[in-house]
């Protein structure tokens, strides 16, 4: 299982970018995005400021823009 940050155009929905999170980081970020259950990695979510805070640090990526739409999605 592979979890990806996907990273949009607020006015087009155009991917910019797609940034994959090592797989070393999967305790730390069950515990960033709160997952009650296994089936909770499978879901998509919109990314909270804090938490591409977290994910900027971990990938070494820049990831925020106030016209970017940051999503989190499992690739299997």
């Amino acid at each position: 299982m592979k979890h990806v940050i996907e990273v949009f155009d607020k006015q087009t929905e155009e991917l910019l970018l797609s940034v994959e999170i090592p797989r070393n980081r999967h305790d730390k970020l069950a515990k960033l995005m709160d997952w009650q259950t296994v089936e909770d990695e499978f879901d998509g979510y919109d990314l909270s400021p804090e938490q591409v805070q977290t994910l900027e640090a971990w990938t070494g990526k820049s990831l925020k823009d106030a016209n970017h739409i940051v999503q989190l999605v499992c690739i299997e």
